[in-house]
């Protein structure tokens, strides 16, 4: 990983770790907030950001609206920091108060999937293992149906690029490339969990990069 892609991890982790969220609080003036702090910083918004509370979450791709955060409710967060075309990408699910027993249940089940991914993650590990340790768990604990996409994606100059962390994909991952590896559990009506981070594949295992 280069200099501007480093670059373009650190600072959406600072801003990330910075974000503070509250009832009441629009999902279009979370979005502003962290478009401006990557600016603050040097950097520009990686792609449109992503900010979705309540049954919104349940929608992978759930761009800010003028929707107003309560308390109780999921909140999916999800952007990345623009450095001279350098990209980097990570979500955060956060809840407004106190989770109830099947919001921790779904953010647990979440949090070992991402786990049991990163564990698979290796140089000359397929693709499509690193994809069934993620998805496996998730099936084991009944949820299989509702994780909708693809473990992960590679990242440099565009977000979304090879390799894809997909089951259907045979490519052997290779030490230096930056993938992401993203979970998720999406039920309508309820709502979503998703944790992304982002990590350089080893000869021996990974670098975890995004330390938030």
């Amino acid at each position: 990983m280069n200099a501007a892609q480093s670059k373009a991890v650190r600072i959406a982790c600072k801003v990330m770790r910075d974000l503070k969220l509250v009832p009441g609080t629009r999902e279009t003036d979370a979005a502003h907030w962290i478009k401006k702090q990557l600016k603050k910083y040097g950097a520009t918004s990686a792609f449109k950001i992503i900010v979705g509370s309540g049954e919104r979450s349940a929608l992978p791709h759930c761009f800010a609206t003028d929707k107003t955060m309560k308390k109780g409710e999921l909140v999916i967060v999800d952007f990345g920091a623009n450095v001279n075309g350098f990209r980097s990408d990570l979500t955060r699910t956060f809840i407004l108060g106190q989770p109830t027993a099947k919001q921790k249940k779904i953010y647990r089940i979440v949090a070992e999937a991402q786990k049991a991914a990163l564990q698979a993650v290796k140089a000359g590990v397929s693709c499509k293992a690193v994809d069934l340790a993620a998805r496996g768990y998730i099936e084991k604990q009944g949820y299989g149906k509702y994780f909708i996409h693809t473990t992960g994606h590679g990242i440099r100059t565009r977000v979304h690029q090879g390799p894809k962390i997909s089951r259907r994909n045979n490519h052997r991952l290779k030490a230096g490339q930056v993938v992401t590896i993203e979970p998720g559990i999406y039920i309508k009506g309820f709502g979503g969990v998703r944790i992304e981070d982002m990590v350089e594949v080893t000869k021996t295992g990974y670098k975890l990069l995004t330390k938030v």
